[in-house]
């Protein structure tokens, strides 16, 4: 059986700026992403097999554009270090700023811990996030050098999220918002799959842990 990471459900959250709220607006975000995952649980069996993948896969070598304008392929993204990845795009109101804060908050958690670590955020939705935006995005949740951003051609625009969720192929009707986070192995092969809205101290330790695996 494997083990989701999730969350603890909080009392209470207060709003940013108010005496029951005196926490930043990233501690905000990150406590409202637990009650939006405490009121939807049953929405996770919607995205596929969680924890780890056996047999670990490589996922397609996409191109990508990253938020400073060069071309890649995420193969070059992802292979020799551990990598958190989460798929998103720049106008989403509702889950996209709660995964935002927790890769700042993983970000943060990794800095002393796993410095050769990277986090990278894919775009669903290539043909309005160009450079510009992805950039911005970074901006707003403070990444460092170690967080990336990306957008795939918009052809290619499910072909990522069809990899790591695991969902039914082109034909079949679904839920196409993901608020998983999927770990990389230091081979570039999706090893992890969390829970959404997963807690950065356990995505630290998850990631800390597949580094001292053998290669």
């Amino acid at each position: 059986m494997t083990r989701s990471v999730l969350l603890p459900c909080p009392a209470e959250v207060g709003q940013p700026g108010t005496a029951t709220g005196a926490i930043s607006r990233r501690q905000w975000l990150a406590a409202f992403g637990a009650l939006a995952l405490c009121a939807g649980q049953e929405s996770l069996a919607a995205h596929g097999d969680l924890g780890p993948v056996e047999p670990r896969v490589l996922p397609p070598d996409l191109e990508l554009t990253l938020h400073d304008g060069r071309r890649t392929r995420l193969s070059g993204l992802l292979q020799g270090h551990i990598t958190a990845l989460q798929l998103m795009f720049t106008a989403c109101s509702s889950t996209c700023p709660i995964q935002g804060a927790i890769f700042s908050a993983l970000q943060q958690a990794l800095a002393g811990r796993l410095p050769a670590a990277r986090l990278l955020s894919i775009s669903l939705d290539p043909l309005n996030d160009h450079p510009a935006q992805l950039s911005s995005w970074l901006r707003t949740h403070g990444a460092g050098a170690t967080w990336q951003a990306a957008a795939p051609p918009a052809r290619h625009a499910d072909v990522m999220l069809d990899f790591v969720q695991g969902r039914p192929k082109a034909g079949s009707v679904g839920d196409r918002r993901n608020a998983q986070i999927f770990l990389f192995d230091t081979r570039g092969r999706l090893a992890y799959r969390s829970a959404e809205f997963a807690a950065a101290a356990d995505l630290a330790r998850l990631m800390q842990e597949l580094a001292a695996q053998p290669g």
